[in-house]
């Protein structure tokens, strides 16, 4: 197996098409399973519990779009083997494309917020499922600890920053830890995903009509 080409830092979404591609919420799980390493449509269908021939699609217009990227070509029994990789190990997203003073850029918020939101409910349910699947087969019961909270606070704007500089810190640890070696019975996969938002609800018309 050759060494694969190195990653761009940051990949930069700045069009409207690539955009698109990017929030489809199953193409989120394909990028978020090929960060780590090169790995085959195959691979990732079976990490997926989807057929290969269902996402070979998909990994075409994710390549077409530059997000992902073939790294090593080989020959498998007479047939044509493809490793992918991700073309960088963060991907952002041009400020002006989701500039929300617009309709435009509003809807495109939205359109990523749900893709977001989709991809980790997808991710969560396919795990769970995953893992029943093991339990059924024999696995041993090895309980592992699950957070999900939903907080609130009434917070000034230096004060949520100040939160948030902190928050990013401990994310970062978190990113920088190294993988560890072992069997799957000693070590686990752990997924974090955050949402930190400012919370809006719908004013009363009367209070907003007398405020006008």
């Amino acid at each position: 197996m050759t060494e694969p080409p190195e990653k761009q830092s940051v990949f930069m979404i700045c069009d409207l098409e690539t955009l698109k591609v990017m929030s489809d919420p199953l193409h989120l799980q394909i990028i978020e399973l090929l960060s780590p390493a090169p790995q085959t449509v195959g691979q990732i269908a079976q990490q997926l519990g989807l057929s290969g021939s269902r996402l070979y699609y998909h990994f075409n217009l994710l390549a077409s779009a530059g997000l992902i990227r073939v790294v090593e070509t080989c020959l498998v029994n007479n047939l044509v083997e493809k490793r992918y990789w991700v073309t960088a190990d963060s991907i952002e997203i041009d400020p002006d494309l989701v500039n929300f003073s617009t309709r435009s850029g509003q809807e495109r918020v939205f359109e990523v917020i749900e893709s977001a939101v989709d991809a980790t409910r997808a991710d969560m349910l396919r795990s769970l499922q995953a893992r029943r699947s093991e339990l059924e087969r024999g696995a041993p019961s090895h309980p592992r600890n699950v957070t999900i909270k939903k907080l609130k606070k009434r917070l000034r704007d230096e004060t949520f920053q100040q939160f948030l500089d902190e928050f990013n810190q401990l994310m970062q640890a978190f990113e920088d830890l190294p993988d560890e070696e072992g069997g799957e019975e000693e070590v686990s996969v752990y997924a974090v995903n955050c949402f930190l938002y400012p919370s809006f609800a719908f004013g009363d018309e009367n209070e907003v009509a007398d405020a006008a």
